[in-house]
Order: C-alpha cells, then sequence, then structure tokens
C-alpha cells in the first residue's frame, strides 16, 4: 500500500472505511490531507460527486485495491480526472478554515454529525464561523430557508461536502425563484 501522502500527491482512487460511523465504505480520489482532515473527490457510480471532507479520527481504513487501480484507469479512460472540486489554494489546518475557503467558491455544503446521540445532517450556507463552531442557515426538504439557524461544533463534526449532485439541484431551484444563494 502506498503512503496516505503518495497517495495524495498523485491523486489516487482509495476506499475508505469508518467503521464506527457507518456500514458503507467510501470511494474518491486523495486530493488532501492535514493531521485531522482528509478530502476526496468523492467518486460514486463511476462518476465524481462532489468533494467530500472527512474527520482523520473516524477513519479505521484507507486502502488502494486492484480494483480501486482498475477503477481508476477506467475513469481516466472516460474522462473523469481528480482535480477539479477544491479550489486552486485549498488548505485543511482546520474544519473552520476549509468551511471558510470553500465557502468563496460553492453556496451551499453538507454538514453531517453522525455520531452521538443526536445524528445531524444539515444543508445550507455557513453564515459565521468561530475557532469553536459555524453558524448555518439550513433548507428544508421543499426547498424553503429555515428561520432557524444551526451551530454545529467542530469537535462533533464528521464529514463536510460542497459541489454534490444533490446540491446542485437544489441550488438551480434557488437561482430559478430567486432566492438568495448570498450571505444574508
Amino acid at each position: 500500500m502506498q503512503s496516505l501522502t503518495a497517495c495524495c500527491q498523485a491523486k489516487s482512487l482509495v476506499s475508505i472505511r469508518r467503521r464506527d460511523v457507518d456500514d458503507y465504505g467510501i470511494q474518491g480520489f486523495l486530493v488532501g490531507i492535514s493531521d485531522d482532515l482528509l478530502a476526496l473527490e468523492y467518486v460514486y457510480d463511476f462518476q465524481i460527486d462532489g468533494l467530500m471532507i472527512l474527520r482523520r479520527s473516524d477513519i479505521t481504513e484507507v486502502k488502494r485495491t486492484a480494483t480501486d487501480e482498475f477503477q481508476e484507469r477506467l475513469l481516466k479512460r472516460e474522462g473523469v480526472r481528480p482535480g477539479t472540486q477544491q479550489p486552486v489554494q485549498f488548505e485543511l489546518a482546520s474544519w473552520q478554515c476549509a468551511i471558510e475557503q470553500l465557502s468563496k467558491h460553492y453556496p451551499l455544503m453538507i454538514l453531517e454529525r453522525e455520531l452521538g446521540p443526536s445524528p445531524e445532517f444539515v444543508i445550507g450556507k455557513p453564515l459565521r464561523t468561530t475557532k469553536a463552531q459555524v453558524e448555518f442557515h439550513t433548507f428544508t426538504g421543499v426547498g424553503q430557508w429555515s428561520d432557524k439557524k444551526v451551530r454545529l461544533k467542530y469537535s462533533q463534526m464528521t464529514c463536510l461536502q460542497v459541489n454534490t449532485r444533490y446540491m446542485a439541484f437544489y441550488q438551480r431551484h434557488f437561482e430559478r425563484s430567486g432566492m438568495c444563494l448570498q450571505h444574508d
């Protein structure tokens, strides 16, 4: 197995397990690592489906299998290549840093707290970040902005996603309906 650093430099397709978080593996092109976070261009059904950032302390296994190597060759033959999701200057120093950078390039994001007694999945836009948490403006499944703001502590966050196909549908809805995607 190549080291994480080597896989990141090569933007290799890898498989990731988070046994305490979910039962499913995650496959993606490894595009960034820090002491605390790992960034992937998430691959689902042979397409890149956004940028996903995971908390490294939740990751129980990162490997590059023969299947990953074969599928990477297939993807590249089909024109699916890593390096299109994250901004050119991208630092993974902390959740705060990642959120602040990504919010400049992507109007919507998904934040998740997958562990604990009340897991939380929120989709919307960050309003304000501090050293300890993010204040987030969410919207409902019917495309209406919530009146209430959500605060998520970085210490509990497990996943952040931007530029997914799921969010693209909502973004087009907001743009067509004239609903604001900029910070309030």
